[in-house]
This record gives C-alpha cells, structure tokens and sequence, in this order.
C-alpha cells in the first residue's frame, strides 16, 4: 500500500526533531558516542577493524569528563569500549568521515548524527509500511504507530546521535516488514514461489548479524513468524517451511560469518561476539548487588523516565509534571491493553487470524528485548530505558492498540492527533529548555 501524505508530514517532523537534536546536542552529550565515534574513525583512519583492549574503559577518567561536561581539552580518544561491537554500522559510516575530515571535530560528529537520522527515516517508512499490510482496514492505526517511534523525546535524541542503535532498529524493521507479508500471504510456502522474501529474510539477518547484539532478536523471529505464518494457511500449503529457514541460515551465514570467524581467532573459541572481553575491560561499571522492594521501585522509574526522556548520560531528567502526564497516559494505555486482550481472546471476531499472528510477533520481539536488558542489568546496573528500543514497533503498536481500546471511535483521531501534538510540544520543550542545560 502506497503511504498517503500523512506519513510524509509525520517523517519530515521527526526528521526536523532528529537534526534540531543533532546540531543543538553538545559533543559527546549522549551515552557511549565518543567511543562508536572512535570506532568509526579507527576504519576512516585505515586502520582496520579496532580490537577491545583493556584500558579501553576507564570508569574514573568518564566520570571527570562527564562531570566536566567533555570540555576540548579533555581527550576521548582513549574511549574505545565499543570496539568489540558488530561492524556493519562503522563501516557504512566511515565514508562521511573521510569526506568530512576537513571539519571541526563537531562537525564531524554531527554528519554522524544526521546518518542515523537518516536511518530513522527509514525506519519509519518500513514500521508504517508492516503496520499497514496487517491492519489495512485501519490508516489510523498505522500513523499512530509511526508518530509514537517519530516523537518519543528520548528515542528521537538517541536516533540523532552516533551509534548504531538506528541501524539495528531498521534491520530489524525490515526482518519485520518481510514477516508481515509472509504472515498475510496465502501463497504455498513453496521455495520456488517464496525464494524472494526468504532470500531477503537470510541477508536481512546477516546484516543484523553484522550491526549489534540487540538486533539477535531476529534469530527467533524470523523462525517464529514463518511457522505462525504456516499455521494459517491451508494444509496442502503449509510445506516447505524447513527449507525456507534452511535456506535463509546459509545466506545469513554467507553474509556474516567472516565476523564470527575473525573473532573467534582474536578473542578465542568461546568469545564468538567478544562479550567476555567487555565484560573484563568494563569491569569498572557499576554491579548489580542486592537490591529490595525500595530499590526496585526506584530502578522502574528511572527506566520509565530514561524511555521518555532523560538527556545526556542520564544526568539531565525533564521536569517532574511532564513524566506525570506521560505516567497518566502510560497508564491509560496499559489499562486499554489489557481489556483489548481480554477482547482477543473472548471475541473470535475482534482480530483476524493474521492480526493474531503478528500480534504473537510483536509480544515475542519485546519479551525478547525485555529479558536481555534484564540480563545485562544483573551484571552491570544500567536501568537505562533506551535498552527497550530496540522492542520500538512492538511498543508502539501496543500503546496504540492500548489507547484504541478505550477511546471512543468517534473521537479517536482527534484524540491521538492531540496526543501526538502534545508529544511534539515535548520535545520541542526538552530541545531549547532542557538540552542546552548540557553545555
């Protein structure tokens, strides 16, 4: 389905938001840029794919910098704590170094962070584009999805700095935008009708493959999708599904393997994805030790505050009432969910077997997401919110059929079109209020 005029006004406002952040951001103002900045450099210089060191994380020497908010005359060179990470962004990236190697050091980093922007519009494109091919009957429900990823204050400053979170949320994106088609065909599954999505689905996972950890979610994705998929159609139809998932690990492994091969011959047979060097250089950061009830409630709400809003590295929270509103709607969208579900599962007719299935995606991708930012925070305690992210689509599509729920039909677009104006005010408050605060 072609996109209507609609979603070109919501791409060009969050691209608006993404350059405004990335140009009015201080260097080094968003968590972890100077080191995937050092990373992409390290390429642009010739110098090859980095190799993580010890000494390449120094918790005190961050911490001087963070509290002097990164003044010129302290180097981030030493910042290389990134450098075990996947390549596939640093490479992309590295070209718009080289060409820009005649600027200041600050402008170099923002042609960085415009090429993430960038990587956010198309993220956009492709989550309005998945949401379509499952709810066709329902513009409204795809643009609400879309401004949700496009506003979020804190995903948009994210996405407006260097590192490859936006790369690994479009891959994944696309692997969904494919599962969609799949889940909403009726085709036989046979591999001479399907060799087109099933090769675009093993490249699709080489590259995540290729670009970070978090974007592993497709791993289990893509298997799930396909035989959901294959549960839905007729039993003479549903072969083939095997092979299909054969013939995507080979491609997948043909794009990607290079990179599991050449780290297990710099960091060892059981380090694959040099997690355990991280682990060693970044012994440094803060552990997760024993924490009660008290505790785990304050950790909630720094992630909730963090997924709205929280700038720089985490040192600059917005101002109390805004995360009351965004609590109350939060709130009101949790409670629609739950009914939408109840819904679900006592009316056969309120979703299609489709609508069901990708659902059952969806659910999966943030499950998936959830348990591994759990995961990290029991080694070292990042209560950050920008680690849900990666589960973007799933929230938003959730918040929205949350909020759908309990909105009256009549009203509903008047109310997500006030909801969504309101989010933009927010951001344009946090842009000339909160962020300059920064420097």
């Amino acid at each position: 389905m072609k996109p209507n005029g609609l979603i070109w006004l919501i791409v060009a406002v969050y691209a608006s938001l993404g350059v405004a952040y990335a140009v009015n951001t201080p260097t080094w103002q968003a968590p972890d840029e100077p080191a995937h900045f050092n990373y992409v450099r390290t390429i642009a210089e010739g110098r090859g794919l980095p190799v993580l060191q010890v000494g390449d994380y120094d918790q005190a020497y961050l911490e001087e910098l963070k509290a002097a908010k990164f003044p010129k005359d302290m180097s981030v060179d030493g910042l290389r704590y990134e450098s075990h990470q996947p390549p596939l962004y640093y490479i992309l990236a590295s070209p718009l170094l080289i060409a820009g190697g005649g600027l200041p050091l600050e402008g170099q980093v923002v042609i960085l962070r415009i090429f993430s922007v960038l990587l956010g519009c198309l993220l956009l494109m492709l989550a309005y584009l998945a949401a379509r091919r499952i709810f066709p009957e329902s513009r409204l429900i795809a643009l609400s999805v879309t401004a949700f990823i496009a506003l979020v204050p804190q995903h948009v400053a994210m996405s407006a700095s260097a590192n490859n979170d936006t790369l690994a949320g479009l891959l994944v994106v696309a692997i969904l935008l494919v599962l969609a088609g799949e889940i909403r065909s009726t085709e036989a599954p046979r591999l001479s009708r399907s060799m087109r999505p099933t090769l675009a689905l093993g490249l699709l996972l080489g590259l995540a493959l290729l670009t970070k950890t978090t974007a592993y979610v497709a791993l289990v994705l893509i298997p799930l999708g396909l035989v959901l998929a294959r549960s839905l159609r007729p039993k003479k139809r549903r072969g083939g599904t095997g092979k299909r998932l054969l013939v995507i690990g080979v491609v997948a492994t043909l794009v990607a393997g290079w990179w599991f091969v050449r780290n297990v011959t710099v960091y060892g047979l059981a380090d694959p994805l040099g997690l355990m060097r991280h682990d060693i250089v970044a012994a440094g950061q803060p552990l997760f030790g024993e924490i009660g009830a008290a505790e785990l409630k304050t950790l909630a709400a720094v992630t909730f505050k963090s997924f709205w809003g929280q700038f720089g590295w985490m040192a600059l929270p917005a101002d109390d009432r805004a995360y009351i509103l965004l609590a109350a709607l939060s709130g009101l969208a949790g409670l629609g969910l739950i009914l939408f579900v109840m819904r679900a599962f006592k009316e056969k007719a309120a979703l299609t077997g489709q609508q069901r299935a990708w659902l059952w995606v969806l659910a999966a991708a943030f499950v998936l997401v959830a348990a591994a930012m759990i995961g990290y925070n029991l080694r070292f305690l990042q209560p950050q919110g920008r680690y849900l992210f990666p589960a973007i689509v799933p929230i938003a599509f959730f918040f929205t059929l949350g909020l759908r729920e309990v909105i009256s039909p009549r009203y509903a677009t008047l109310v997500f079109t006030l909801i969504y104006a309101g989010m933009l005010l927010l951001n344009v408050i946090f842009l000339y209020r909160l962020i300059p605060q920064l420097a």
